[in-house]
């Protein structure tokens, strides 16, 4: 998923590089970016921004054409240092998702929780998942959702990406037994200091679905477009139930629904919010189905 996260105080980012592109070619740009050692990213409309330490040629020999466009409107400047944590701190304010409200935790003090709201106290640090996406919104929309219909309590589930913990941490509230996993190790240990935080216990792992010990009724997938497509045999077989993949773009919605439903899948529900898209699917004869 699209990460939209600070510069690293850890190294001051003094160059800052803006790049044009549609959304449907914003996961690879952005990809590219992070690979060029990106040290913050900003998605934006109509583009992205980075930010490195020192200029460079960001294209590669065999880059698609449309992410060739994207690198070509490169713009580069120096970007004077400032208090990074601080300024992005002031754009994240709590969010609501159906009967959840994700409150960062520099803003617990002063967070008065509504009758039957379940609230969650949040610090995203190094990894994804403040709430604000719409691919994170519209998840914890289906897992309200399905908390409603008497489908969480006592189940199993697996988080694939777990960022974090957002999602994980919910399902966790609302009585579920979770595991969640990340490739990314800083991912795993900031699901684990949430978790402590909102006092739920989550296993943790480091890894993809394979490191997964065994299926789950119920599989959620916040990942990216592509991600989703790679993995779909493997989400669909490590679940049970159901399976939640989000971090879907609209325009390339066919990528990862034709590779889920060639997976088994039986496609629910497609619900969309700005250019992103949720599905919910069942694995065929489960008991969701």
């Amino acid at each position: 998923m699209p990460s939209m996260s600070p510069p690293s105080t850890d190294h001051p980012a003094t160059h800052r590089v803006e790049v044009t592109t549609d959304r449907a070619s914003a996961e690879a740009v952005a990809a590219r970016l992070w690979s060029r050692g990106a040290l913050g990213l900003w998605e934006r409309s109509g583009g992205l921004v980075a930010w490195l330490v020192a200029p460079m040629d960001l294209t590669a020999d065999n880059d698609p054409p449309a992410v060739a466009t994207a690198l070509s409107t490169a713009i580069w400047s120096i970007e004077e240092d400032r208090d990074w944590q601080a300024e992005w701190k002031a754009t994240i304010t709590p969010i609501r998702a159906g009967r959840t409200v994700v409150v960062p935790t520099w803003l617990a003090a002063e967070h008065e929780a509504a009758p039957g709201d379940l609230t969650i106290l949040l610090d995203p640090g190094r990894a994804f998942g403040s709430g604000h996406h719409a691919t994170t919104t519209l998840c914890l929309e289906v897992l309200d959702d399905l908390d409603l219909a008497g489908g969480l309590a006592d189940r199993a589930v697996a988080d694939v990406g777990c960022g974090s913990g957002i999602l994980a941490i919910v399902a966790a509230k609302r009585g579920a037994d979770v595991i969640g996993v990340d490739i990314d190790t800083d991912a795993v240990a900031v699901t684990r200091e949430n978790a402590e935080r909102n006092d739920v216990v989550i296993d943790a792992r480091h890894g993809s679905v394979d490191a997964l010990p065994g299926t789950v009724q119920i599989v959620v997938a916040n990942l990216v477009t592509d991600v989703v497509a790679q993995l779909a045999d493997a989400l669909v077989a490590a679940s049970t139930d159901l399976v939640i993949a989000s971090g879907i773009t609209a325009e390339r919605q066919h990528v990862a629904l034709d590779a889920l439903r060639a997976a088994g899948l039986q496609v629910a529900d497609v619900q969309e919010r700005d250019g992103w898209i949720v599905v919910v699917g069942h694995r065929p004869g489960s008991a969701d189905a």
